[in-house]
């Protein structure tokens, strides 16, 4: 009895992990096949942003980091990311007034990608020792960070929850999608390959946050206006300026042909 009833379990939770990975593929398969015109605000930014992989790349390490780590750990971070969700909403002008202070920082999204996918990699590839310490204040890192990520993708200018809610819901499809497959198939290998991910995602944090912090440092360097001016002097004295420098006089007097007197300017 006891054997048939874990048999019924087991295959009622199989069936819920099918219905909920199909249910998400569906209406994101659906959506794609909507015409662009006809999506909506909402379902514009689903297929634009919100699947954009550097959004979504530190929701799936962290589905796998639930995973890997035990039940009540996992319970805990997933819950801390819901308050970060909620804590990154409350708070999102008082931390992007704080991240402006870094260079490159406002251009760059406020280096959403790099700390959570720094926050998220180490905890993954720091392996299982630590992994069940890092991965609680790893998931209120990643909501605090991503609920910022999704208002300043957001085409509403925040006017509507509805965004907001979208991808919330979307990254915990993901994650619980992730959750229920992993812990279904409990595959040895799997650790080797939560560590192999992690070590991208930190790879992805530090290069990406590193040309942000960088900034107009990597840009090529030429020439200031005064510089290029006095190294093209005969250049610069025979050309003729663009009628677009001249908006409240009209086009510029045409060139003089060699050996005549140039004509007088006509406003």
């Amino acid at each position: 009895m006891a054997s048939e009833l874990s048999h019924r379990e087991t295959t009622t939770h199989g069936w819920l992990r099918h219905l909920w990975v199909l249910a998400g593929l569906t209406a994101l398969i659906v959506l794609a096949l909507i015409p662009p015109a006809q999506r909506g605000e909402t379902g514009a930014w689903l297929i634009r942003d919100a699947l954009a992989v550097e959004r979504l790349f530190p929701i799936f390490g962290f589905g796998i980091a639930l995973a890997l780590v035990p039940v009540r750990r996992a319970q805990i971070a997933a819950l801390l990311w819901v308050m970060g969700m909620g804590l990154g909403l409350a708070f999102r002008i008082e931390l992007m007034a704080a991240l402006q202070q870094i260079p490159g920082a406002i251009t760059h999204h406020f280096l959403t990608l790099p700390i959570t996918a720094i926050t998220v990699g180490a905890t993954l590839a720091l392996g299982r020792g630590p992994r069940p310490v890092l991965i609680v204040p790893a998931g209120l890192i990643l909501g605090i960070f991503y609920a910022l990520s999704v208002k300043l993708s957001d085409p509403s200018f925040g006017g509507r929850p509805w965004i907001f809610l979208a991808g919330m819901g979307l990254a915990i499809w993901l994650m619980g999608a992730v959750v229920l497959i992993l812990r279904n198939w409990q595959v040895s290998w799997f650790e080797i390959a939560g560590r192999i991910i992690g070590s991208w995602l930190v790879a992805i944090g530090l290069l990406y946050g590193g040309v942000a912090l960088m900034g107009n440092k990597l840009k090529p360097k030429t020439a200031t206006p005064a510089n290029a001016a006095s190294e093209n002097a005969p250049a610069a004295q025979n050309a003729v300026p663009g009628a677009d420098e001249f908006p409240s006089f009209g086009a510029p007097p045409p060139a003089a042909p060699p050996g005549q007197k140039k004509p007088d300017f006509q406003p």
